[in-house]
């Protein structure tokens, strides 16, 4: 069947010519499309590629009643008409089912008549195939199918042709299939057509993607655009109408031969449903649901600024709309000028500034790589480009390093990571460095290098002290404030976007477990050691059970923690009536021996150091810490630490409200004086309760006190008792002797 000549429209042929009426037809079209593209291709190897398809597939139907071969045919014109890629990847997108769905042909074939750069790509195509059949529940699977697609970006960007072919014929799929298949497609590849520029294919995919998920709001934005069709077209023209004769009349431009095109889009379906989402609004009550594009006919970015000076002539600009993109390309290569203007009524005008060839990096993204290279090397990767490659490495690594995290969480690291916009910011010698947006101050510290981060307890940014937490902007200079008592939380997960950083906070948290453990060993070895405690079956399931722990392993871990309460064991121990007087504890239970580099006199060391300036300490009179207590700091305006027991209220309220600077300390760098402690008690009401208790108190030759607070309540008295004590164990003592009173009937640590 003669089919040519065929109509030509804007150097592209019109999409009216149907697939799968004849096969020589069907290479004919491809091949004029290649040639409408390519400077120089091989032909050759293309025809071998389609013969091959055709061979595979030619007895075998798709589930929309079409021949199956005009699938991967498709996926060929994807990339050749609307990226376009190489002649490689031409052949690949061609061959892409031959393997797993055929028994003609194999990878040894594939690379005998096609070469190795083709089979590899094919192998990683089918590797991913197979990943994306078996459900997708576990960590290791989006590990090997992200990974797998960045071995050659062409991997990509032949994966999202493939998936843009399946989603135009989604609807002949069964709805759970389609379901599955708009969620990944909304999850991984409209994504991935973001991150490498392509614009058009990432609308359309979201659009197909969101029409399956929520066919509801697809249909009701879709016919408001319908209805609101006319309206828009009469605005853009009178809109357009002063800066199209402006520019006409523009001296310059005139003189210069700039050429320029107007065009008034609306905008996508998705993206005016987030925005419906983001602003609570209706459709009716949206004014930016179009875009005015001006793309000049010029290679000189600066003509881009003229062109903005005379709009800001015509109509006001918007004040903080306008962003320089051509200056500060996005990470995808995107450059352009954006701002808003507000048009006759006062209505706002997204407005966008932009040249040809930008224009085209706009719509086809990395693919784009290939038409502007100077001299076409038909099988030559754009991996070739520094930029790509450089990016390319870091997919690689933070697939290869994720920790322990969700699919769900990987994902969200890859879009904060790879997709999101960036930031610059500054060290304090004003060396540049670059990061995803929403990076805060412990993400700069792990890049610099990871002691810094596991060490970080804020930060400086431009003279002022932030928390952990505080989101980076660009042009910031920070300074990265440091504890060596600090330790890595696993509330830290919730302010990091790097991969780097997440990737150090999970190692480190992992590897505590088995310190912590460690350390609890130890220290209850000191313990049994040192009060002579028998360990029966009977004794150690008593302990465990009063304690809440399931096997010592789980108490060793918990003991060797920092955020243990130790007094707890020591409470227990005086139930039992263990005597617990033969030595002092002041701390050294919960403490590394004396001959570690971590163990330091504390006549040496009074407060701690940041940036080598010392800071004075005071113990908060809220919770009254006492040596042994897990305790944790904050920086109070800059000139002193406060300590707090670790399960202080008033600590928590702050780490809820991210009003302080918190981090781990412990007693090694602490002078161990006397220290005062609040408890509460609840007794009966008696006449001769209060010199019981005064009496007890002052019989304690280690126990200062110093007074004594009583008011009635429903259940009898409640006393507020302040006294000194030099450590837990004092402190137990005086539990153990008050509860044994008469009358008494609780006795508790009181934190006002």
């Amino acid at each position: 069947m003669k089919i040519w000549p065929l109509k030509k429209k804007s150097g592209l042929f019109v999409k009216d010519f149907k697939l799968g009426v004849d096969p020589k037809a069907d290479l004919e079209f491809l091949l004029m499309n290649c040639r409408n593209q390519y400077k120089s291709f091989d032909e050759a190897l293309i025809t071998k590629a389609f013969n091959w398809c055709y061979d595979t597939h030619k007895n075998k139907i798709r589930k929309s009643g079409k021949p199956f071969y005009i699938h991967p045919v498709s996926v060929a014109l994807i990339v050749v008409k609307e990226m376009p890629l190489d002649d490689i990847a031409v052949v690949c997108a061609l061959l892409h089912n031959v393997v797993d769905e055929g028994n003609l042909y194999g990878i040894k074939d594939i690379q005998n008549e096609f070469g190795a750069t083709v089979a590899e790509i094919i192998e990683h195509i089918i590797k991913i195939k197979y990943i994306e059949g078996r459900q997708i529940e576990h960590l290791e699977n989006y590990r090997k199918l992200l990974l797998a697609l960045f071995k050659d970006v062409r991997i990509i960007l032949i994966k999202i042709a493939d998936r843009l072919d399946n989603m135009r014929s989604i609807e002949f799929l069964e709805e759970e299939k389609q379901k599955k298949m708009s969620e990944e497609t909304l999850e991984i590849y409209s994504a991935f057509a973001h991150r490498f520029g392509l614009g058009s294919l990432k609308w359309e995919l979201e659009d197909l993607a969101f029409k399956v998920l929520n066919k509801e709001a697809y249909d009701d934005i879709s016919n408001a655009l319908k209805l609101r069709r006319g309206d828009r077209e009469d605005f853009i023209g009178n809109f357009t109408k002063p800066i199209r004769n402006n520019l006409a009349k523009d001296e310059l431009l005139k003189r210069k031969n700039i050429k320029f095109d107007i065009i008034g889009r609306p905008k996508h379906i998705f993206s005016i449903y987030t925005k419906m989402k983001a602003r609570g609004l209706p459709i009716s009550e949206l004014f930016d649901l179009f875009a005015i594009r001006i793309i000049l006919d010029t290679d000189d970015s600066s003509y881009c600024f003229i062109v903005y000076g005379i709009i800001s002539d015509i109509y006001k600009p918007v004040p903080g709309t306008f962003k320089d993109y051509i200056s500060s390309p996005k990470q995808n290569g995107y450059q352009s000028l954006h701002t808003a203007v507000l048009d006759t009524s006062g209505k706002p005008v997204e407005i966008q500034i932009r040249t040809k060839k930008m224009d085209e990096i706009a719509e086809k993204g990395v693919a784009s790589h290939f038409n502007y290279k100077r001299d076409f090397l038909p099988a030559q990767s754009v991996l070739d480009d520094r930029n790509i490659e450089e990016w390319m490495g870091l997919v690689r690594n933070v697939f290869e390093y994720a920790g322990d995290e969700t699919p769900e969480e990987l994902i969200d690291s890859v879009r904060k990571n790879l997709f999101s916009d960036e930031i610059f910011v500054f060290t304090p010698t004003y060396e540049f460095r670059k990061f995803p947006k929403d990076a805060t101050p412990l993400d700069f510290a792990f890049a610099i290098h990871s002691e810094i981060g596991f060490h970080c307890i804020g930060a400086k940014v431009n003279g002022k002290v932030v928390p952990l937490d505080y989101k980076l902007q660009s042009g910031d200079v920070i300074e990265i404030l440091t504890s060596k008592n600090q330790k890595p939380k696993k509330d830290w997960l919730k302010c990091v976007v790097t991969q780097r950083a997440r990737n150090n906070i999970h190692k480190y948290l992992k590897d505590e477990k088995k310190r912590a453990e460690e350390r609890g060993m130890s220290i209850w070895k000191g313990i049994v050691n040192r009060y002579n405690i028998k360990e029966t079956e009977e004794f150690i399931y008593e302990m465990l059970s009063k304690l809440k722990f399931d096997t010592m392993k789980n108490f060793f871990q918990s003991l060797g923690s920092t955020s243990f309460d130790v007094s707890v064991v020591y409470e227990f121990l005086a139930d039992k009536k263990i005597n617990l007087s033969l030595n002092h504890i002041n701390g050294e239970d919960l403490l590394p021996d004396k001959d570690t580099p971590q163990m330091k006199d504390a006549q040496d060391s009074i407060g701690i150091k940041i940036k080598n300036a010392s800071i004075n300490v005071s113990y908060a009179g809220c919770c009254h810490p006492l040596p042994g207590d897990a305790i944790i700091g904050h920086i109070k305006e800059g000139k002193e630490i406060i300590v707090h027991r670790k399960n202080c209220r008033h600590v928590k309220h702050m780490i809820e409200t991210h009003q302080q600077i918190l981090f781990d300390m412990d007693w090694s760098n602490l002078i161990h004086k006397d220290f005062t402690i609040k408890i509460r008690i609840v007794a009966e009401e008696k006449p001769e309760i209060l010199n019981m208790i005064t009496s007890k108190i002052l019989s304690l030759k280690k126990v200062n006190f110093r007074g004594l607070n009583i008011n009635s309540i429903d259940e009898g008295l409640e006393g507020i008792i302040t006294a000194n004590v030099h450590s837990i164990e004092d402190m137990t003592t005086l539990f153990e002797r008050l509860r044994q009173l008469n009358g008494i009937k609780s006795v508790e640590r009181y934190n006002e």
